[in-house]
């Protein structure tokens, strides 16, 4: 440093090794937590500086960016990228706020305070590879966490489906036989009727479980939605129609078949629209539309019921995840309408506001791909 004192000199060199030695401590400390690692980095930055009264730092990573409250006042900045190899991170900026004249001769970076953002730059770009790592890693266990609960999940469904199977069948059968009989008074009349539909509610279940433990090979066939969605609703009308739900259909006349397991299409529409109906507790309105959209088709099932909060659309897709109350639902409905979009390549979205009501968009291909 030319002009400069060698007690100056020291000074400024101290400065810059304990600026090292906080941010290598902060490190270590901070091992797992980067925004607590890159806050306290910003923090120990500006003392290391020629003139730290005045100076400011910045650190981006990607769409984050870290400051020190007066950085968006400087005029005069050193940016050095945060790289490892060929892989940028990011960048770090030093800057310092305009003075008054005279009060420091010439505001610009010393070839020392360079070096050392150099340093220090180097240092971050390994501790947010390191963290990076780690956070790959961690995301890789709980993936394959995730996997072998589902696996499990599917072996206990599918043996569960099975044993349930036949014997519901047979209650079902014998009911539906005793009342072809005719041979019952109002009163038995009654109660066969909720044995029968509390059978096939049942069936339904061990639909589900056989579908999500993958027990049901699908039957791919030439199908169209809009016939679907009007053998649906004529089976399920009495369902909304005590609620004083309407339910409104704006379909495409022209809607193209698509290559689909009908059943499967018939599982997933009644499963939108229940849960529809279950988001319209006090009544309201849900609105069906198919459009064709290039080589796609597009299902759309839109309430104007309790909407969700943005933590419960985050879960909604999870197997065994319900908002419903013991008894009224499984939690398997939208994670076996899911697994269906998904096995004819296809794709499901979800939109909501808690208070205004949801919308589930499908887009499923015309033409399935043969993979």
């Amino acid at each position: 440093m030319k002009n400069v004192s060698t007690d100056h000199k020291l000074k400024e060199r101290v400065k810059e090794l304990k600026c090292l030695y906080a941010i290598s401590k902060a490190a270590w400390e901070e091992d797992h937590d980067m925004p607590i690692f890159l806050s306290k980095t910003l923090s120990i930055l500006p003392e290391a500086m020629q003139f730290p009264n005045f100076a400011e730092a910045s650190i981006n990573l990607g769409k984050d960016a870290f400051d020190t409250p007066g950085f968006s006042k400087c005029k005069t900045l050193l940016t050095v990228p945060l790289l490892v190899g060929r892989k940028k991170y990011g960048f770090i900026k030093i800057g310092y706020r305009p003075v008054l004249k005279g009060v420091i001769k010439k505001q610009s970076f010393l070839p020392e305070e360079r070096k050392l953002i150099k340093m220090v730059a180097r240092e971050l770009s390994l501790y947010i590879k390191h963290a990076s790592i780690e956070e790959e890693k961690r995301k890789l266990q709980m993936q394959l966490q995730h996997s072998e609960r589902l696996a499990f999940v599917g072996e206990l469904s599918a043996g569960i489906a099975h044993e349930l199977n036949e014997p519901f069948g047979r209650i079902l059968g014998f009911a539906q036989l005793i009342k072809k009989s005719g041979a019952l008074n109002p009163q038995q009349d009654e109660d066969l009727d909720r044995i029968i539909k509390a059978s096939l509610y049942t069936r339904e279940i061990i639909k589900k479980l056989m579908i999500f433990s993958r027990q049901m090979p699908q039957q791919i066939v030439s199908v169209n939605l809009n016939t679907i969605i009007s053998d649906i609703l004529y089976f399920i009308e009495v369902r909304f129609q005590s609620k004083e739900i309407k339910i409104r259909e704006r379909l495409d006349p022209n809607l193209p078949n698509i290559q689909a397991d009908a059943v499967q299409m018939s599982q997933v529409l009644v499963n939108l629209i229940t849960n529809a109906i279950h988001a319209l507790p006090s009544g309201g309105e849900i609105i069906i539309s198919t459009k064709q959209k290039g080589k796609s088709v597009l299902l759309l099932v839109k309430d104007n019921g309790i909407g969700m909060s943005g933590a419960i659309q985050k879960k909604i897709f999870k197997p065994f995840f319900t908002t419903k109350e013991v008894g009224q639902g499984t939690g398997l409905g939208l994670s076996v309408v899911q697994g269906i979009i998904e096995s004819h390549k296809g794709k499901i979205a979800v939109t909501s506001t808690s208070g205004k009501g949801s919308q589930f968009q499908i887009t499923i291909p015309i033409k399935q791909s043969k993979s």
